[in-house]
């Protein structure tokens, strides 16, 4: 009789751990490193541009545009991308140098997407318009993410919704495997399904597909468990993406 009851036990508590999420969301709710600061970047050099007058919504303020806003252009081999920072930042140039250096660790087809960065003063959460091509970060939110190790997980999580929620989002494959998982990686893709669960499951296939290892064991079978089928199509699709290099 007793065994019997420990295989009850032990299934009800496997069923138990079937439908949670991983974590609250991909980003700032763990200690994970999926992208590390000394991971190879693509090439990069930036240059102040002047500045002035300067479409950067602020939704605190319901704010078009900025005056006097500072414009960085950062080029890349292959981009000339735009990072305009808000004159109010206390650090312009230092905080378009740490925005420039996570953008130049993307996969080459995700950053090739976007067109320019905004940096507003003060603090709120990173946005991002996919139409425009750009993403808006804030400079406490850019000091709280680099203190944190962050930083780069953002700014893969606005670009993927930039570059991988065109692409993907209305595809009747993604929303087949969507079902099929029946579970998504984070509560925050969960409570917001048709937004953002492509750019919270796409850090964690990046992760597994080219830095195998680099998550903890029971993390990469967490998510292999929870998004078996969106996994799969996420790498499927991430394989070919190229990672960053800057050839010496």
């Amino acid at each position: 009789m007793k065994p019997f009851i420990f295989l009850l036990i032990l299934a009800s508590a496997s069923c138990a751990a079937v439908g949670q999420q991983l974590y609250p969301n991909s980003v700032a709710s763990n200690d994970l490193d999926f992208i590390m600061a000394d991971d190879p970047g693509a090439c990069w050099s930036i240059a102040a541009k002047g500045g002035g007058r300067t479409e950067m919504y602020d939704p605190r303020r319901d704010m078009l545009f900025v005056d006097g806003a500072l414009h960085f252009d950062v080029s890349f081999p292959d981009q000339l991308l735009r990072i305009n920072v808000h004159p109010d930042v206390g650090d312009p140039r230092q905080r378009a140098v740490e925005a420039a250096a996570s953008v130049s660790r993307l996969p080459t087809q995700m950053r090739t997407e976007l067109r320019y960065v905004n940096i507003l003063d003060g603090d709120g959460a990173a946005w991002e318009e996919a139409l425009g091509g750009f993403f808006t970060l804030y400079d406490e939110l850019m000091e709280r993410r680099l203190a944190e190790h962050d930083l780069d997980e953002t700014v893969f999580h606005e670009t993927a919704h930039v570059a991988l929620d065109p692409l993907l989002a209305n595809k009747p494959e993604w929303r087949s495997n969507q079902r099929a998982d029946n579970n998504f990686i984070t509560s925050y893709a969960a409570k917001n399904p048709n937004k953002e669960d492509i750019a919270e499951s796409a850090l964690f296939a990046w992760t597994l597909t080219h830095h195998p290892g680099r998550l903890p064991a029971d993390v990469e079978a967490g998510v292999r468990s929870v998004i078996p089928n969106r996994l799969d199509y996420l790498r499927n699709v991430l394989e070919s993406y190229t990672p960053p290099s800057c050839p010496a």
